[in-house]
């Protein structure tokens, strides 16, 4: 299964594309909002970290964009922000992401909700059962 990491913290990139690597994942990141975008139109992933204050747009315009594109619209998002306006995190909770996390994000709760997402996405239909990528 893939997973898009979108931040522009690129320790923090670093920590969760090597913290997904050993569960199995295969990572691909991009540090600014056009890079993510781009990176689900061309390769659309199975779940998507999503950074809201980025370089190159912002995650909340990606998040529209996702929210608004059919090919798209049904791959889940975990938005983890630092972002403390209210108005703000309310315009994110109205694109209903399937998860919010704060920064500094514990890594047992994005675990969790990774977890969550993907049992629950698989139940749906939505991804394969049984992937040939990774086995071995």
């Amino acid at each position: 299964m893939r997973i898009l990491v979108a931040d522009d913290d690129v320790v923090l990139t670093r920590l969760l594309q090597q913290r997904l690597h050993d569960r199995g994942f295969e990572v691909q990141i991009a540090h600014d909002a056009l890079q993510a975008w781009q990176t689900v139109r061309r390769e659309p992933p199975d779940l998507i970290l999503l950074d809201i204050k980025m370089p190159g747009g912002t995650g909340l315009a990606v998040l529209r964009r996702l929210k608004n594109n059919q090919a798209v619209r049904g791959v889940p998002v975990i938005v983890i922000t630092a972002a403390e306006e209210q108005s703000l995190l309310q315009q994110i909770l109205a694109l209903q992401p399937h998860a919010l996390l704060r920064k500094p994000v514990k890594l047992t709760d994005l675990d969790f909700e990774i977890s969550r997402l993907l049992a629950k996405r698989e139940l749906a239909g939505s991804a394969p059962q049984n992937s040939p990528k990774g086995s071995g």
